[in-house]
């Protein structure tokens, strides 16, 4: 299912499912984030950049999350 809202809720659930009349799950489900859009979002974790760059995990935070050029990304050399 695709991502349907990415703000944040105006009111309460439970305010919106009065108002509608449905279920609060209905309206957490209708708000929420599949898990793959949620891991297509982060997943620096797992891409690991700082690896690309060389550096430490800490180091790459600390450096403010540069990201690698694309010349580094692809590997190729000219």
């Amino acid at each position: 299912m695709a991502k349907l809202r990415t703000d944040a809720r105006p009111i309460k659930a439970r305010e919106i499912a009065e108002k509608f009349g449905c279920s609060i799950r209905t309206v957490y489900n209708f708000w929420s984030q599949s898990r793959a859009d949620y891991l297509a979002e982060n997943s620096i974790s797992r891409d690991k950049p700082w690896e690309k760059l060389g550096i430490s995990r800490a180091t790459w935070y600390r450096r403010g999350k540069p990201m690698p050029s694309e010349t580094l990304t692809t590997g190729e050399k000219s």
